[in-house]
């Protein structure tokens, strides 16, 4: 008896190895049909035409940020020349290039709308959005020389105390 169960212990094993372990198929999350640009435009809090700026990646994703130069308003904060967005992890933005964004703003958070309409500007027919309405031109964001060197004179005489009092 013990020598049969062992028989049937072992054909087991082997028919299980044999036919493999189940492999269960993989399925992978993919948007339907992005809606017509003007149903987006009423569902985003926020529409604009801009040039990404700046990336900053952070370790911490959720504090990761892009930074676009708004050259066009549609919805959204009509004033201001720059916004910042935070990434969905499905965002493909380059720096240097200009974007139509269909974004949410979030609770504390803007981002884009996931499979939205948001894409390279010349991908994407703006015209039925109708005009957009341009960003105050003095609230753009300006980096001057003299700004620019008096930090450098106030960064200098902070490291120059901070000399004299290792010093003394």
């Amino acid at each position: 008896m013990k020598k049969g169960l062992q028989l049937l212990v072992g054909f087991s094993l082997m028919a299980g190895l044999w036919l493999g372990p189940a492999i269960p198929e993989a399925s992978a999350l993919s948007c339907a049909e992005p809606r017509k640009i003007t149903e987006e435009l009423k569902v985003s809090d926020i529409v604009f035409r801009g040039t990404l700026v700046s990336y900053d990646e952070n370790s911490d994703f959720m504090k990761s940020t892009y930074i676009f130069s708004v050259s066009e308003w549609w919805k959204g904060d009509l004033e201001e020349g720059t916004i910042t967005l935070h990434p969905t992890s499905w965002d493909t933005f380059e720096e240097g290039k200009e974007y139509i964004v269909f974004a949410n703003a979030g609770k504390e958070r803007a981002k884009a709308r996931l499979c939205g309409n948001t894409g390279p500007s010349s991908s994407v027919d703006a015209s039925s959005l109708g005009e957009g309405k341009q960003p105050e031109a003095s609230r753009q964001p300006e980096t001057t020389a003299s700004g620019a060197g008096l930090r450098g004179i106030l960064a200098s005489v902070i490291e120059m105390i901070r000399f004299l009092c290792s010093k003394y």
